[in-house]
Order: structure tokens, then sequence, then C-alpha cells
């Protein structure tokens, strides 16, 4: 039976973590055995390790890893080489940035035979400084070599990453992110603050840098539509800066912020639009559920989103930082309601690509072909 560790940075409420998650519960019913683990760093969800122990998921918290810890490299890579070399494990597939970089060397230098690095998003963006994105890149093509495969959610981020001299074609493998689109197809309307507007926009994510949450205030601010309301359903650093910049503007009544919400399929089905107005993503799995359940997309124009959204069909695209584009985008979809019903079954029609039962029978198979030469 092979040994597989999935290497994370972080572990706590994101994209990739959810997409960890779907492949570890998919490897569990593959027909081939697994000895599945799931490693991360020093933030971690408690009640979430929980919910994977309980299912026979061994888990490990790599202390070392730090989300933006250079000093923390170092000791990160030879705490995970031991882990690797003590289990001998025979497959590692990392996810995110600095789990990928610090796992694909612990994996070489530990002599793992099989390596994956999973790309989630673009670490390299507009909005990050030229020092930073130079030293991502650097890191990105010292480390590319390593990897026996690098799976990509889009055809657009491949080619970036190539472009940029990461890797190589034969290298690449594109693997959708896949959601359970049965939980989407029906589900009731959520609870939401009492409020006298007919129309909604949602946002669903992490209230962090990078996901144009004040591009998107400040657009909300300039619609045409005054009976609209603004729902921000997430958690993360900049949600006190957000309420007071809600406040400062005298948005209380309009935007709320809902805080971590389970029931996204609920938020979707009571919403008129998700907004995702970001400057970094990978092919985030939100639009996907936006997708099955049929709620038109407001977003960016960068990494795997074309391939979700087609511009005009079941959405509209921007460039990231463009408010006035954002807010010509949002006044064309709250008005008329016409061109929302037409881009609902436009959406429907597009998800298919993206299950969840897809994505688990891909990664299945990608493991099976790697590993079908060593013997464990």
């Amino acid at each position: 039976m092979t040994r597989v560790l999935h290497l994370i940075t972080r572990f706590i409420g994101g994209g990739a973590e959810s997409v960890a998650e779907n492949q570890i519960r998919g490897l569990l019913k593959a027909e081939k055995c697994y000895d599945v683990r799931l490693g991360f760093g020093n933030e971690y969800d408690q009640e979430r390790v929980h919910s994977l122990e309980r299912n026979g998921i061994e888990t490990c918290c790599f202390d070392q890893i730090r989300h933006y810890s250079l000093t923390r490299t170092i000791p990160a890579i030879f705490q995970v080489k031991r882990y690797l070399e003590t289990h001998q494990i025979g497959l590692i597939h990392t996810h995110s940035t600095e789990a990928g970089i610090i796992g694909r060397w612990a994996a070489i230098f530990a002599g793992t035979p099989v390596i994956i690095h999973e790309i989630h998003g673009d670490p390299i963006a507009q909005d990050r400084s030229f020092v930073l994105n130079t030293f991502v890149w650097l890191m990105e093509w010292l480390s590319a070599p390593i990897a026996t495969k690098i799976i990509v959610g889009s055809n657009q981020i491949r080619e970036t990453f190539l472009n940029r001299g990461i890797g190589t074609k034969t290298q690449y493998e594109l693997i959708y992110d896949g959601i359970n689109t049965e939980k989407f197809e029906d589900a009731p309307p959520a609870r939401l603050p009492l409020s006298d507007s007919n129309l909604r926009l949602l946002f669903i994510g992490r209230l962090d840098d990078g996901k144009g949450l004040f591009d998107l205030i400040e657009a909300f601010d300039r619609l045409e539509e005054s009976d609209v309301d603004l729902l921000i359903a997430g958690d993360g650093p900049l949600e006190s800066k957000l309420d007071k910049e809600i406040r400062k503007r005298g948005l209380g009544q309009s935007i709320h912020l809902l805080g971590y919400r389970e029931d996204v399929p609920n938020l979707l089905a009571a919403s008129d639009v998700l907004v995702l107005p970001s400057y970094r993503e990978g092919t985030p799995r939100v639009i996907s559920e936006a997708l099955a359940s049929g709620t038109p997309v407001v977003s960016t124009r960068i990494a795997g989103i074309p391939e979700q959204v087609s511009h005009g069909e079941c959405g509209l695209l921007i460039d990231p930082g463009d408010v006035d584009a954002l807010v010509d985008a949002l006044n064309r979809l709250l008005n008329p309601e016409e061109m929302r019903q037409k881009m609902t079954q436009a959406c429907r029609s597009q998800v298919e690509r993206f299950s969840m039962e897809r994505e688990q029978r891909e990664i299945a198979q990608l493991y099976e072909r790697l590993l079908s030469d060593i013997d464990y």
C-alpha cells in the first residue's frame, strides 16, 4: 500500500484546503488502496482536522511551516524530510506556494519517488511588490524541475507559468477543481439580515489582501441601483478594516458582514449575483459553486476564471483594480432581470466540467499512472 502525504501551508477555510480534502476523500474510495495522510503548517482549523481524523486520515502539524516566513524555510524543509523518511512516503502532493516549495525540496532530499505540486492560484500579482514577485518567481523556477507533475486548474495558469520559464510542458497536468454540484441545484435560500432590498450581491471568500474587497465596497457605493444589498461572507485579517470602511461610507444598512458561513449553497440561492473582484486566484471553487446554483458572476479576467465564466453568457469579466468597469458590470447585471435569468441557464449548462466525482477520478488515475512502476 502506497503512503501518500498531502502537504498544505495553512489548513483553515480557503479553496486550496477544500480541494485537498476532496482529493483525500476521493482516494479513500479509489480502487487502489492508499494510506493517505495530511500535513499542514502552524495555522489550522482544529475541528476541520478532527473531521478528517474521524474518517481515518492521519494528520501531522509541521510547526515550522509558516505563511510568509523566510527564516523558517530551511528548518521546515528538514522537518518535512524527516517525516517523509520515517514514514516511507511514496508520493507527496503539495498545495499552495510555501508548502509547495518546502515539500518539493524536502522530498528530493528524502528520495521520495513521486512528487506532485498543485498550483491553486498565481502567487505573482500586480498588487504585490516587485521584490516579492521576483523572489516568488525565483523560488518557483528553482523548484519546478523537482516535481514529477505540476497540477493546474486551468490552461491559462499553465501558459502563464510556462511563459515565465517555470517547468516544462510535459510536467503540467490539467485537472479542474471539483465541487458537489447536487448540493447547489435545489438549495433553499438562506435566512439573511432583515432588509427592504429586493436584490442581493454576494461575496464569498477569505477577507484578505488580493480579494479586491475595498474595490467592491467603493463600487457598491457608486451603483445606480439603490434597491440592493451586499452580503460579504467570510472571515480574515481585513474584517475590522472593512467594517470601519463600511461605517465611514454610511453603508451599514446595505452591506452586511456575515462572518464565516457553512451554508454556501443557501447563500447563493438567496443572492442574485456573485461578485469576486480578485487580484489573484486560481480556478475559484466559489465560481463553480455559483455556476451550479445558477447565480451569474462578476469577476476579474485572471488565472482560470475566464475558463469558468464565459463573458456575456454566465457572467461579466473585468480587469483587476478597474473599479469603473466593476460598477458598470454590476449595473448591467442588476437591471434588467431578463439578463440574469438568461445567464442562470447558461451557468448550469457549464458546471459538469467542475464535478467532484470527475476530479477525484482524474486524481486517482494520475496517481496510479505515476506509481505504476513503484513497488510498495
